[in-house]
């Protein structure tokens, strides 16, 4: 029973995480590759196996290019690290090529015998799957990728793709032959932008250094709820401040950029990469989310979520997956396609809806209503763990809620803006607990009926345990305004689906304790491919073959 009720519970967390945010991008079923031509910042990783000359050579390696100027790093025997060696150039200038050795005289032999073996200016076309010169005879089953390209007395054989953050596919397996020599390259992963700047809003770095952030207000709390009742006044997010905030966490916060924001000693993902708390938790955040009726309004008026719920789901939470979980320049990817879809989001409230005025002007991207979004799902995501796993201590927390303001400044919310600390963030959520600023309307009603609306007799059973976990964990007011129930009838069926968790998480393998996207990212730190039972998974439900790896 817990194994159905993850299952699908995490489905219905997916739908929460997403709809919200108003994200969006292709369906894989209707994907067109990106041209890898137009690529000016990228950086692909795995190993290399290089025979030539009577010798064989082994590394792991990466190659990476910024404009023109590229870099092949020797690795040596670890996937991940220091480089041992570097091969630098420049793609239009053969003759700039150097090496560099950190490493001893075994990276030393190795970047000799790999740039005796094959010009590294080449690679920067042959790793995306182009032709390096005029002269090149290309060979293609499919309409998007080669399957073999010859030039430069080499036959190179492209065995695999893979799909990277961006809508780009690279080859996973080259094959390079020639009379005398025989190079295999064995790709992981890769980065495809953002690694050298944090946004493409069209910011200069000058712009985004000349202001700093205001000083956080006295009474942060009631500056986003007015203690009369009123909505707090709009704050927009232009793309300068937007960009600026990208810029300290890029520049400033995070020494690691394989790790991302986070990384495995982090609270964010002992809390979030778990199954159980957030998927019991979705219903929840979903429902406080659509209470504030900005939310609501922007879901009725821009979303497709009433038609594709479950497609929408998909769609977003790659982007929120990849700020949670993905590297730097994943998480930075992701950011700046959410800001250009949430500028979309604007218009007017068509009827008056507690502290907000029928007429009055709504945008996605405004600090106060943003700042709600974020609160519920963090709060929720403790809120959870504390039922269903172990009280967090009050270090615990704080530690939590100072990771959770890299996420905001992710959306443009300058870390002034926020509640200074963990309980003056619990101080927040309560205060709009009982605040008009959320009151249900008859959209938010309807929005309800449709989460929990089974379209399948598949979603009966979970959509019913997800209706009966939400009841239980919504604030009293907020319950009653949805018209929920959660009498002796609801407490009593409560009590045995969490009985029945505890039981599962007993029995269950401790691996099957956390989402695939959790597992993608460790194999990602150890510079390994995702494979079984999660890539499936992630296949599956996402119709994608990686999310942050």
């Amino acid at each position: 029973m817990k194994g159905v009720l993850l299952c699908h519970g995490k489905t219905v967390l997916l739908a929460l995480l997403l709809v919200l945010q108003g994200c969006s991008s292709l369906k894989e079923s209707s994907y067109v590759p990106q041209s890898p031509e137009g690529l000016s910042e990228w950086r692909v990783e795995g190993k290399f196996s290089l025979y030539s000359e009577g010798k064989k050579s082994k590394s792991y390696f990466y190659y990476q290019q910024i404009n023109e100027n590229y870099e092949l790093a020797v690795l040596m025997d670890e996937p991940v690290g220091e480089p041992q060696a570097m091969i630098r150039g420049n793609v239009f200038e053969p003759g700039s090529e150097s090496v560099d050795v950190m490493g001893g005289a075994d990276a030393l032999s190795v970047a000799e015998h790999l740039q005796s073996g094959i010009r590294a200016g080449n690679l920067s076309y042959w790793l995306r799957g182009l032709p390096a010169t005029e002269d090149a005879t290309l060979y293609q089953d499919g309409l998007y990728q080669v399957d073999r390209i010859e030039e430069a007395g080499w036959e190179i054989h492209y065995r695999d793709y893979m799909s990277l953050l961006g809508g780009y596919r690279l080859p996973a397996d080259i094959k390079f032959k020639a009379d005398d020599k025989t190079l295999v390259l064995e790709l992981v992963r890769g980065d495809t932008g953002y690694l050298t700047h944090p946004c493409d809003q069209g910011v200069g770095e000058e712009v985004m250094v000349m202001a700093t952030d205001p000083e956080p207000a006295a009474d942060v709390v009631s500056q986003l709820v007015p203690r009369n009742g009123q909505a707090p006044l709009p704050r927009w997010i232009n793309e300068v401040d937007f960009c600026r905030q990208l810029a300290k966490i890029h520049d400033n916060k995070l020494p690691d950029t394989r790790e991302g924001l986070y990384g495995p000693d982090s609270m964010m993902w002992k809390l979030d990469g778990l199954s159980a708390p957030p998927a019991f938790g979705a219903g929840r955040a979903l429902l406080l989310q659509v209470a504030h009726p900005w939310v609501t309004a922007g879901i009725d008026q821009h979303s497709e979520v009433r038609d594709d719920p479950m497609g929408r789901a998909r769609r977003t939470f790659y982007h929120i997956s990849s700020m949670v979980f993905g590297s730097i320049p994943q998480a930075m990817a992701s950011a700046n396609q959410v800001r250009d879809i949430h500028e979309e989001i604007d218009g007017q409230m068509t009827e008056q809806a507690g502290a907000f005025h029928h007429g009055s002007e709504y945008r996605a991207n405004e600090v106060s209503a943003m700042i709600w979004v974020h609160a519920t799902l963090w709060e929720t995501i403790v809120h959870m763990y504390e039922k269903l796993e172990d009280d967090l201590s009050q270090e615990e927390k704080d530690q939590f809620y100072e990771e959770t303001k890299l996420f905001a400044m992710l959306f443009g919310i300058p870390e002034s803006a926020l509640p200074a600390d963990w309980n003056e963030f619990m101080a927040y959520n309560k205060a709009m607990w009982e605040s008009p600023q959320l009151t249900v309307t008859p959209n938010a009603l309807q929005l309800k009926e449709d989460l929990f609306d089974p379209k399948s007799i598949w979603m009966i059973a979970p959509l019913w345990g997800q209706e009966i976990i939400t009841s239980a964990e919504l604030p009293p007011r907020i319950r009653d305004q949805y018209g929920m129930k959660y009498g002796w009838w609801q407490k009593f069926n409560y009590g045995w689906i969490r009985a029945a968790t505890w039981t599962g998480q007993v029995l269950l393998p401790k691996s099957m304790e956390h989402h695939p996207i959790y597992h993608e990212a460790l194999a990602r730190l150890e510079g390994k491919r995702l494979g079984g039972y999660n890539q499936w998974l992630i296949e599956g439900f996402f119709d994608k073959e990686r999310i942050v790896n």
